[in-house]
């Protein structure tokens, strides 16, 4: 196996965090590999800025070589976070940085490593929520059939948003998947749920017509965007130089 030290953890500035404290798990997947993940600033922002919240703990996950996804494959070791080591299944939330069309395969790779269905429709109250943001998801629908919310525009405000209504939900006792999803669309800026919406193709696959399923949802999902640039990514900026 090539460069074992991709797949091990523990570098300086490694968060980790006790569970004890933690009430929500997110998994941040950069569908390529560690060198290329560890060098996107847009990855080291936003785990950063979730890290910041006491009681969620995000943690990095890369695609594994060949080399690696053989041996994983034949020994059935699920996808893991390099923090813990623990298999993103039994994580909250499952996000992806899609920067470029090339890593689409990866994605759903990734997601067959984890023992996580492809399809979302698949995936009910058992599975962590798939969530996928960066600039191929400001075109959303090559990846719709596999991601239950899309982030779109700037995360540095938007996923704590996210991750906030998460917390109260399951704090309150009021969580489920489907409510959680219709209460992001409607309720935060920036969430694309494609199961929200009736979206139809023209024969060269151009949209047709996209349609609201209900009227509580905005027939427009308008992009995030951080309102100023706050000390806090000024500070997040400064740490990944």
């Amino acid at each position: 196996m090539q460069r074992p030290g991709r797949y091990t953890g523990g570098e300086p500035g490694s968060v980790v965090k006790d569970l004890r404290d933690i009430k929500l798990r997110w998994a941040f997947c950069f569908p390529d590999t560690y060198e290329i993940g560890m060098s996107n600033m847009g990855m080291k922002i936003l785990s950063g800025v979730l890290n910041e919240m006491d009681d969620v703990w995000c943690e990095r996950v890369f695609a594994p070589w060949a080399d690696m996804e053989e041996e994983m494959r034949r020994r059935r070791i699920p996808l893991y976070a390099l923090e813990s080591g623990d298999a993103i299944r039994e994580f909250d939330v499952v996000s992806f940085s899609v920067a470029y069309e090339l890593s689409y395969s990866n994605v759903l790779n990734m997601l067959s490593l984890a023992g996580i269905p492809l399809l979302a429709c698949e995936r009910g109250d058992g599975f962590p929520v798939v969530v996928a943001g960066g600039h191929c998801t400001y075109n959303p629908e090559p990846l719709c059939d596999f991601v239950d919310i899309f982030s779109i525009g700037e995360g540095e405000e938007a996923l704590p948003e996210l991750a906030r209504l998460y917390i109260d939900m399951k704090n309150d006792g009021s969580y489920n998947k489907k409510d959680f999803l219709l209460r992001a669309a409607t309720e935060l800026e920036g969430f694309y749920v494609p199961s929200l919406y009736d979206v139809k193709y023209n024969s060269d696959g151009t949209i047709a017509s996209f349609e609201p399923t209900s009227e509580k949802v905005p027939p427009r999902v308008k992009s995030a965007s951080s309102r100023i640039l706050t000390r806090r990514t000024i500070r997040q900026i400064r740490r990944c130089r």
